[in-house]
């Protein structure tokens, strides 16, 4: 059978990075790309980061049935819904490594379809350094401190051990004190399944 490993964490973990460089490092892993109704940022590429759509497509799909999961959440600039399509990117009869980046829901989700072939691996920084890059990430262009406040206050709650508890998720946590490092500890953890 086939393992999604899910790379997990609050907002400026590092967890694009860290999935980057495990793409870079060519250990066998397929990326699955997550879609989105959130407007695409200066520095992203849809198809890249995730598949950047508009709610009519979001409702064609799930209409069609391919939504496996979504998540909807209400931020300051309205509803924004992140999604995980049945596309054709991954085949679970297979023994593929897949790896993507997602939240605690859409892992909770993904895990009551495929169980423990969903292996969450938690990026832990500590909140000062958050805050610090999630100021320096908006300072780049951004500049919408108001939403950024919000991502940072309801991670605390989001990626709280009560939450990961409530929702019956085992994660592998991995401290992200360094790119490379981290992506180290990362490639390990999935060559060892």
């Amino acid at each position: 059978m086939a393992k999604i490993f899910c790379i997990v964490g609050a907002s400026c973990s590092g967890k694009d990075t860290i999935f980057n460089n495990l793409l870079d490092m060519h250990i066998g892993l397929t990326p699955i790309i997550t879609y989105t109704t959130r407007p695409i940022r200066a520095n992203e590429n849809n198809g890249k980061e995730y598949y950047f759509v508009n709610r009519r497509s979001f409702s064609k799909l799930k209409h069609q049935g391919k939504v496996i999961e979504y998540r909807t959440y209400k931020t300051v600039h309205g509803d924004w819904t992140y999604f995980t399509v049945n596309d054709g990117q991954f085949d679970m009869k297979s023994n593929n490594k897949y790896i993507m980046i997602n939240t605690l829901d859409g892992v909770n989700k993904l895990q009551k379809i495929y169980g423990k072939d969903v292996v969450v691996i938690h990026l832990v920084v500590a909140d000062r350094e958050r805050l610090l890059r999630n100021l320096s990430r908006e300072m780049n262009g951004n500049e919408d401190y108001t939403e950024m406040c919000r991502r940072f206050i309801a991670d605390s709650k989001d990626f709280s051990v009560q939450n990961f508890n409530r929702l019956g998720i085992h994660d592998i946590r991995v401290e992200n004190n360094s790119i490379v490092e981290c992506a180290k500890d990362v490639q390990r953890i999935i060559e060892n399944y």
